[in-house]
């Protein structure tokens, strides 16, 4: 099924993992990090790729840290953190849920620099009353980033790694991966609309690329052991090594769904909770009751099954060379290898 993906190319290469109560169930990498002959290579297990909007669950995991700690607050205002921000009636929560109201393209600001686009998400006011609509928007993850900062008193990349990456191990994780790791990291896109070269080794969304390559919604590359450290503490109900990292009644909450009822402009409804995508409504109706994950844009993807404590990575650059091919393509792979995982059981 991989080697048809990549014959199609739907993506030149990839990386399973999958994991039952840590145990490996398989741990393979298939196909090349670009389609060219020249400068290309086979992808390693080990290699690390631009997880685009998977950063978003760790920044919710580090924000339900300080929740746990007693620093933050689910139901204040982000204005009670973010004084300059003028959306006074959203909370964290809304934040956490995509259930802001707040809808700004950041993507459209990429020109405006870093203090542009901090200007814009602050001065931001919900278009629909915040609780009542559900919209999967960056700047949620954007303004919990920043609020991940100030409680913690770091710079984000800082308080991510003090928060999430060093309790877990994930010491291939990062933002800006220093020259050093550059053969580990598989190429992303061409970019001949803006920046005139290849993205590698340089965070793909545009909007964390002008911020300096730290957001709260984009920016981490990772690799999949790294990944399936974090599904399973999530498994673990927040429990890793000798710690719990998160109580188990945070991580009840967390994945519990905060959306009943809510759907999107187009009428869909998503079952989101505190920063994780919820049960068969995602993954292509592959996800059995219980189950939680998130994807990327870039072609990542994590599946968390609780009740066989199953842990999936699915790790792709589905869009090299440009993003051109379908976007939903991969996750039809990601669902099948879940739908064959689960039978397997």
């Amino acid at each position: 099924m991989i080697q048809q993906a990549i014959a199609a190319r739907i993506f030149p290469g990839a990386v399973i993992l999958a994991t039952r109560d840590g145990a490996t169930l398989r741990d393979q990498a298939y196909g090349t990090t670009m389609y060219e002959d020249e400068g290309t290579r086979s992808v390693g297990r080990d290699d690390i790729f631009d997880i685009a909007s998977l950063t978003k669950v760790v920044t919710a995991t580090a924000a339900l840290r300080l929740y746990d700690l007693g620093e933050l607050t689910l139901d204040h205002a982000i204005t009670s953190y973010l004084p300059a921000a003028r959306a006074q009636y959203v909370t964290v929560h809304h934040l956490l849920t995509h259930c802001s109201g707040l809808d700004l393209r950041l993507s459209t600001l990429r020109n405006e620099g870093a203090a542009g686009i901090q200007a814009a998400i602050y001065a931001a006011e919900p278009v629909k009353p915040p609780g009542a609509h559900l919209a999967y928007t960056n700047i949620n993850s954007l303004l919990l980033g920043e609020i991940v900062a100030v409680v913690a008193g770091l710079p984000l990349d800082q308080a991510v790694q003090k928060l999430v990456l060093d309790p877990l191990g994930m010491h291939a994780t990062g933002y800006c991966p220093s020259g050093a790791l550059h053969e580990r990291i598989v190429p992303t896109e061409w970019d001949d609309t803006w920046r005139q070269r290849l993205v590698h080794g340089v965070v793909h969304d545009e909007s964390a690329y002008a911020l300096g390559g730290v957001a709260g919604h984009a920016g981490l590359f990772s690799t999949a052991r790294d990944l399936e450290r974090l599904v399973r503490m999530w498994l673990q109900g927040g429990a890793w090594a000798d710690q719990q990292m998160l109580r188990e009644a945070t991580v009840a909450l967390a994945l519990r769904d905060a959306t009943t009822g809510l759907r999107t402009d187009s009428g869909q409804a998503l079952s989101s909770g505190l920063g994780w995508m919820l049960d068969r409504a995602n993954f292509m109706g592959a996800a059995p009751k219980g189950s939680f994950g998130h994807t990327g844009f870039t072609g990542p993807a994590i599946i968390g099954v609780p009740q066989a404590q199953l842990a999936l990575v699915v790790l792709s650059n589905r869009v090299y060379p440009q993003r051109t091919p379908p976007p939903y393509r991969h996750h039809v792979i990601t669902a099948a290898i879940l739908e064959e995982l689960l039978r397997g059981l």
